[in-house]
């Protein structure tokens, strides 16, 4: 049987950081839910991590604070060692990014 590791995300970029050769994107997605008949919104936040140099570039260049995106990605788990402790992390890796038209934001 195949496995997938695939999250979709539609977002609005809050920040483009460049780490070396690495570049990281957090991207703001709304949710909404009725509770005891009132409508609540949030925004839930997610860095992404974008690996392939190329990539990486362009979004350096052509992507800035409030762009919308469509982003696919995969999700894995990585340590490293930090003062003799083990820390653990989740990361969003980009297999996929495009910067959304602004027609394609108001729709």
């Amino acid at each position: 049987m195949r496995s997938v590791n695939r999250l979709t995300i539609v977002g609005n970029v809050g920040k483009v950081t460049t780490v070396g050769k690495v570049v990281k994107v957090n991207i703001a997605t709304n949710r909404q839910w009725a509770r005891d008949g009132e409508i609540k919104k949030a925004a839930d936040w997610l860095t992404v991590t974008v690996l392939d140099e190329t990539q990486a570039d362009w979004i350096a260049e052509n992507v800035e604070k409030g762009d919308a995106v469509y982003v696919e990605a995969r999700v894995c788990n990585n340590s490293y060692e930090k003062d003799g402790e083990r820390i653990y992390t989740v990361d969003v890796i980009v297999t996929l990014f495009n910067k959304l038209s602004r027609q394609a934001e108001s729709e």
